[in-house]
Order: structure tokens, then sequence, then C-alpha cells
């Protein structure tokens, strides 16, 4: 299953920008972006952007989540180096693009 994410192209080039160099102003492990996405059998799987513990030095890092209907935690990615593109986990696919503007 697959379902796509559009993401505000500001705040998404924003993120990739910090996944590739250090944010300025940004808290320690602070979320910078959760939004999720619900699939036809009510999985959901969250998608999220997260500042390191010492943001001056490091990137920011990505990763999804996947919940059961029911809100049970089934799995996640493996950290990611970039934010947009394709999240998977088993069946679950999740891609993150730009809105285009209409």
């Amino acid at each position: 299953m697959t379902e796509t994410i559009y993401v505000d192209p500001k705040l998404g080039d924003q993120l990739e920008k910090w996944c590739d160099e250090p944010p300025t102003d940004v808290g320690k492990g602070e979320c910078l972006f959760d939004k999720e996405v619900t699939f036809s059998d009510g999985t959901r799987m969250a998608i999220q952007a997260v500042a390191s513990l010492s943001p001056s030095a490091e990137p920011i890092w990505t990763q999804g989540v996947l919940f059961g209907a029911k809100g049970t935690e089934l799995g996640m990615t493996d950290v990611g180096e970039s934010f947009y593109g394709e999240y998977q986990i088993g069946d679950y696919t999740c891609l993150v693009k730009p809105k285009e503007n209409t």
C-alpha cells in the first residue's frame, strides 16, 4: 500500500537542507515535522524530521513510524538522511513530495 504526503516546498526544501547541514535556532531533539497518513486498512504511518541532541553541530534526521489501526506501534524505518523520498515498512510505503503550485 502506498500513500503520499505533499509538503509545502518552502518547508520541505528547508528540512532537506537541514538533513545535509546543521540547522540554526532549533532545540535539542526538537521534532520539526510530524505528519501522518492513513492507509485503506486503517494502518497509519507518521513521517518525522527531528533535530539531533547537538543541533548546531549535526544535521537533522528523519524516520517513518508505522501504527496499527488501534495505535499500536508496528515498526519504524531506519534513521534517514533525506526528507523527501520513500519511507517503507513492510508492505506500507509513504512518499514525501513537494506540493506543486496549482
